[in-house]
């Protein structure tokens, strides 16, 4: 597992078709999630959208600055720039600071493996697993949560707690990372 790990950096095309490299935001938190657009399901990809689109209004001083927002398809075959671009849309995604990213079949999967997001085509549709991550400043993996029991405002917590973290040094890992944040809220395997 990745986890308090630094992650190994990947480099995929946002939905304006620029390349985006993990390792660009380097000094920054990033919190990454995982879709696909024709997800059919709200408590699934549109719950996992709309948790950042809360997090985009919470941290609109610090996003660009401090923090960054990552949203992978796992159906990039479908999910190309244009796609992802109108998806973005609905969430009023400012394009700098959340970027919607696809690539290749095994660019893509490459990324869902790093975070152990399963998927596979079922029914014409994709029966998947749902994973939020938070990297922190130094690059380092310090929660994978899986699944969709947790509140935006729960997210946002475990976001405030690693921006309050220092920037240089050592830094600890914080509680809400450990698995100690309440109903919902445990890091993956």
């Amino acid at each position: 597992t990745l986890f308090r790990s630094a992650v190994p950096d990947f480099t995929l095309i946002d939905q304006v078709r620029q390349r985006i490299s993990l390792g660009q935001f380097s000094g920054k938190v990033i919190t990454i999630n995982f879709i696909y657009t024709s997800c059919a399901l709200p408590n699934f990809c549109f719950r996992m959208s709309n948790n950042f689109g809360v997090l985009q209004r919470r941290f609109k001083a610090q996003l660009g600055r401090d923090l960054e927002l990552l949203t992978v398809t796992f159906d990039p075959q479908r999910d190309q720039p244009e796609v992802l671009a109108r998806y973005a849309q609905t969430w009023k995604a400012d394009p700098e600071t959340w970027h919607f990213l696809t690539g290749t079949v095994p660019e893509v999967r490459r990324v869902t493996d790093l975070f152990g997001m399963d998927f596979f085509p079922e029914e014409g549709l994709m029966s998947h697993s749902l994973h939020t991550a938070v990297i922190d400043r130094h690059g380092r993996l310090v929660a994978n949560i899986e699944g969709n029991q947790f509140t935006a405002d729960q997210l946002g917590d475990l976001v405030q707690t690693v921006l309050d973290q220092p920037r240089s040094g050592t830094a600890k890992t914080p509680a809400h990372a450990a698995g100690t944040a309440g109903p919902g809220l445990s890091s993956g395997k």
